[in-house]
């Protein structure tokens, strides 16, 4: 049984611990899936967003490493056979990456609601929406998992709705707070697989919670 010795943290401790949207916009990928080009993508590379179009997906992990997933909702998803598209990707990215900032698109407004599916998903974008529309959408993206308390709390709260036991999760937080701290994912990491925790949890270690330390340097370089 691993014993926590030392103070206690809260997560306070860790508000205001974010880089500047610019350095967010240069260290953050945000994943395109969509059988078509994505035809905002000039603008928004234009608008210092870095985009990576992976096409349409054949499994749910080639999104593993970005942080926000633009995803059209008609035409992909063909490998998972479901004929719900688009929204039935989306919804499997959200049960295996809970924290990351999922926006939906679609050509028409109405397939924008077509399905519960899409209550997985952070926000939902007219394909033909504004540039200045997309470029609001992705910085509230980037400023939202760029913020360690805010991304915490959204992947804690889907702990919590998953059944992950509360002193686990208390456990989990812990380490958590202590790798930002330190600046250490391995802190977490080595917590995460110590319990009996849903696969999620693994995940998160593996990706997120690195991205999350490499965003506290960078914040801590910026201030």
């Amino acid at each position: 049984m691993l014993i926590n010795i030392g103070k206690k943290k809260s997560l306070k401790d860790i508000q205001g611990n974010t880089p500047d949207l610019a350095k967010l916009k240069q260290t953050s990928k945000i994943a395109v899936i969509d059988d078509n080009p994505f035809l905002k993508a000039g603008a928004l590379a234009a608008h210092n967003f870095q985009l990576a179009e992976l096409g349409d997906i054949r499994r749910i992990d080639q999104v593993s490493e970005y942080p926000i997933v633009v995803c059209d909702i008609r035409g992909v998803g063909l490998e998972f056979g479901s004929p719900l598209e688009g929204a039935h990707v989306l919804a499997e990215i959200r049960k295996l990456y809970p924290d990351k900032f999922l926006v939906a698109y679609s050509g028409t407004e109405s397939d924008m609601s077509y399905n519960d599916l899409l209550r997985a998903v952070d926000v939902s974008v007219p394909k033909d929406a504004h540039t200045e529309v997309w470029v609001s959408v992705l910085e509230d993206g980037l400023k939202k998992i760029g913020d360690p308390f805010n991304r915490w709390i959204r992947f804690r709260t889907q702990l919590s709705q998953r059944g992950v036991d509360a002193s686990e999760i208390y456990r989990l937080e812990q380490a958590f707070l202590k790798s930002i701290d330190k600046r250490d994912s391995s802190i977490f990491e080595k917590v995460a697989s110590s319990i009996n925790a849903p696969e999620v949890v693994a995940e998160f270690a593996k990706v997120a919670m690195k991205q999350l330390v490499n965003f506290a340097i960078a914040a801590a370089v910026t201030s």
